[in-house]
């Protein structure tokens, strides 16, 4: 995992890492990259080593230029010494130093590789202490996007349903909580040091290589709802944002539910698409109205990635309470439509 400045929060990852179930006598290897820190988060990480014998613990403490310093590189750099140690056969958790796993972390991921995934990802659950400390505005309004994001992976599980990760599922595939096989980790050149959503780039870049993302329902960590984050267009900046929104009494916009369905529906088209011949994935691509240059890699996955992958930055226009609503009559109806086929 990165960190910089973490010698508060630091300890309480670590030994939450070294009472982790299931691990025997072997324990754990643990990579920790001290990103241009100025406190004692080597001392206090060095100290949770001798204190837990169990962590076989790798700090690597570096300086790094202004333009580099970022959680990207730092990851990126946590994860590929993790590679290293990890071999062959093994695999790749990150996380960040903020966040607290339960005992069953590392054991309810390996399972999820035992049953065929070739990356998990983990559910984000926020320290209900901290949470409950930004107000019952900011909770009403968390709880009402965490619903209409379960909701929009409901409907996803209808009209994009994936063997690999049936439903139920959750949503989330970010830094804090991400695991991949350490050859896949290789075969996709790693990680790539950008200066935020490194995380989200990566997992597109697996999807898009075809392997096999899943997100086992039960599956969580806890993270810290600070505001005073170290990464760029974080967590913590989210939810400050809410936090000035509910101050200035704005309402809550998200995506619009019918921009959604199309995008979901454009994804199923593409991926019954898989063993194709060329023509009929180029008649495909002009039917949905996308380019049918073919020049790049043509196979399902890779074109769902360029044509109707996951959008982060898309527009937010309509009210969170009128999407839940939409999208409950939506799953509602579905369900009925496909119970009856």
């Amino acid at each position: 995992m990165p960190a910089r400045d973490e010698e508060l929060r630091l300890p309480i990852l670590l030994d939450a890492l070294a009472g982790q179930a299931g691990l025997g006598s072997s324990g754990v290897n643990v990579v920790v990259v001290l990103n241009n820190c100025q406190d004692r988060s080597a001392e206090v990480a060095e100290q949770a080593a001798r204190r837990n014998p169990r962590l076989a613990l790798t700090v690597r403490n570096i300086k790094l230029p202004p333009e580099r310093a970022h959680v990207g590189e730092a990851r990126r750099i946590a994860m590929d010494e993790a590679a290293i140690i990890a071999g062959h056969g093994g695999v790749i958790l990150t996380t960040d130093a903020d966040a607290t796993p339960p005992p069953n972390w590392i054991s309810q991921t390996l399972a999820a590789f035992a049953a065929g995934a070739d990356l998990v990802g983990g559910r984000l659950v926020g320290d209900p202490d901290e949470e409950a400390a930004l107000g019952p505005d900011f909770l009403r309004r968390a709880r009402s996007v965490c619903r209409y994001q379960d909701l929009c992976d409901e409907l996803a599980a209808l009209l994009d349903p994936l063997p690999f990760d049936p439903w139920p599922r959750h949503h989330d595939h970010t830094g804090a909580s991400l695991a991949v096989r350490a050859d896949v980790y290789r075969a996709l050149g790693g990680l790539e040091p950008l200066p935020f959503r490194e995380d989200l780039a990566f997992v597109a870049k697996a999807r898009a290589g075809g392997y096999r993302l899943r997100h086992p329902p039960d599956l969580h960590v806890s993270i810290s709802a600070r505001l005073d984050g170290r990464a760029r267009n974080g967590m913590a900046d989210c939810l400050k944002a809410w936090c000035a929104a509910e101050a200035q009494g704005l309402p809550t916009f998200v995506e619009d539910p019918a921009a959604i369905e199309q995008r979901l529906r454009r994804r199923a088209a593409l991926r019954a698409l898989d063993g194709a011949p060329l023509a009929l994935v180029s008649a495909t691509l002009d039917r949905l109205g996308l380019s049918s240059d073919l020049d790049g890699d043509a196979h399902p996955a890779a074109l769902i990635e360029r044509h109707a992958a996951d959008d982060p930055e898309a527009p937010q226009t309509v009210l969170v309470s009128d999407a839940i609503a939409t999208l409950i009559d939506r799953i509602a109806y579905l369900r009925g439509e496909f119970d009856a086929a």
